[in-house]
C-alpha cells in the first residue's frame, strides 16, 4: 500500500515497540476497511503525560489513558497540524505504560494490547465508535474480525481507565 503513516515513537519507548510490524498492521487494517491508498494518519507512541494533557485539553477529563484518536474532520482536531490535505484521516496517541496496565488487568500480552489499541484508534478515525450498546457491539465485532477473538479478553474485561 500507499498509506503515507507516521509513526511517531518517543525515544524513551523505541525499544518496545515493533514499528515495522505495527505498519503492516496499519496497512492492513486500511485495506480491510478499503481506504484510499493515499490515506494519511499520524500516530504517536508515548507516556501517560501527553495522554493525560490531551485527554484533559480536549475531553475535559484530568487523567490519563491508553488511546484517543482525533479524526482530522471533526471539530476537535487540534489545531496547528499542517494536515492539509482531504486523504488525511488524523492522529492517534497511545500511552505505552497504559498499554502495560492494560495488559496485566485483562491478561493479555503487551505486544496484543498494542496492536489492539492501535487498531482500535484506526477504526475510531474511520468513524466506529462505542457511545451506544449497538456501536460497542458492531467495533468489538470488527475488532475481532481484524484481529482475531483474543479480542475479547479486552472487550471482557472490567474497564481499564
Amino acid at each position: 500500500m500507499t498509506n503515507r503513516i507516521e509513526l511517531d515513537i518517543d525515544d524513551a519507548y523505541a525499544a518496545q515497540v515493533p514499528s515495522t510490524e505495527l505498519l503492516a498492521l496499519l496497512d492492513d487494517v486500511l485495506a480491510a476497511e478499503s481506504v484510499d491508498a493515499a490515506a494519511q494518519l499520524t500516530i504517536r507512541i508515548t507516556g501517560d503525560e501527553l495522554l493525560q494533557e490531551l485527554n484533559r485539553t480536549h475531553r475535559g477529563i484530568d487523567a490519563p489513558t491508553d488511546v484517543l484518536s482525533f479524526p482530522a474532520e471533526d471539530d476537535d482536531f487540534p489545531s496547528g497540524e499542517n494536515h492539509e490535505s482531504d486523504s488525511y484521516l488524523g492522529d492517534i496517541a497511545i500511552s505505552v505504560p497504559a498499554v502495560h496496565r492494560n495488559a496485566e488487568l485483562t491478561g493479555t500480552l503487551p505486544d496484543r494490547e498494542l496492536r489492539h489499541l492501535v487498531t482500535h484508534g484506526v477504526l475510531h478515525l474511520l468513524g466506529y465508535d462505542h457511545d451506544s450498546d449497538e456501536d460497542e457491539a458492531r467495533m468489538r465485532a470488527r475488532e475481532v474480525e481484524l484481529l482475531g477473538g483474543w479480542v475479547n479478553a479486552i472487550w471482557d474485561a472490567p474497564p481499564t481507565h
